[in-house]
């Protein structure tokens, strides 16, 4: 709730992307497997509209992907630290699946543009990877507005080794995707 802005950070990050026939014939160790995907756009700049993106395409890629909410084992958010944004993003987050826990990567290393989303990504794979969604740091008083259950103080272990990752800009494009280990 006392959040006052977004840091700007610089990052970049890379993955491969194959298909699991493709990965097993060459020995690969696969680290993640993306289970489902949605685009959509939200087509008017309001936190309504927003929400209303984030949570059609939050449904879309459970869809695809086979799942139930129940059946994630954390959302990594794009937590921007903008009060209309976060409002937005929260809200379709509980409205599709409801106490899931929430982190934000962000709190770690900034808001580094298009680059964040992978990055982002990345770290949900290594969560994971390593049975721990990170905590999101400097997340001191919960927003009444934001009905998620942030992660925070420590990292959580012991879930669903199954993750959402929500992606948006600030044009309008909403994009999530399903990963499990």
């Amino acid at each position: 709730a006392d959040r006052d802005g977004m840091v700007n950070g610089e990052g970049a990050a890379a993955m491969l992307l194959e298909t699991r026939e493709q990965a097993q014939r060459r020995g690969a160790h696969v680290l993640a497997s993306i289970a489902g995907t949605s685009a959509c756009m939200a087509t008017e700049r309001n936190v309504e509209t927003l929400r209303h993106t984030i949570r059609e395409s939050l449904r879309t890629t459970l869809s695809v992907a086979g799942w139930r909410p129940v059946d994630v084992g954390h959302v990594n958010a794009h937590g921007l630290s903008a009060l209309e944004a976060d409002e937005a993003e929260a809200q379709a987050i509980h409205d599709v699946l409801g106490d899931v826990p929430v982190t934000a990567m962000k709190s770690y290393f900034g808001n580094v543009g298009p680059a964040g989303c992978l990055i982002e990504l990345a770290g949900s794979v290594l969560a994971l990877q390593h049975d721990e969604i990170p905590a999101t740091l400097n997340y001191a008083t919960p927003d009444p507005r934001c009905p998620v259950q942030v992660v925070r103080e420590t990292p959580l272990r012991g879930r669903i080794a199954r993750a959402v990752k929500v992606s948006f800009s600030s044009t309008g494009q909403v994009a999530t995707v399903a990963i499990h280990r």
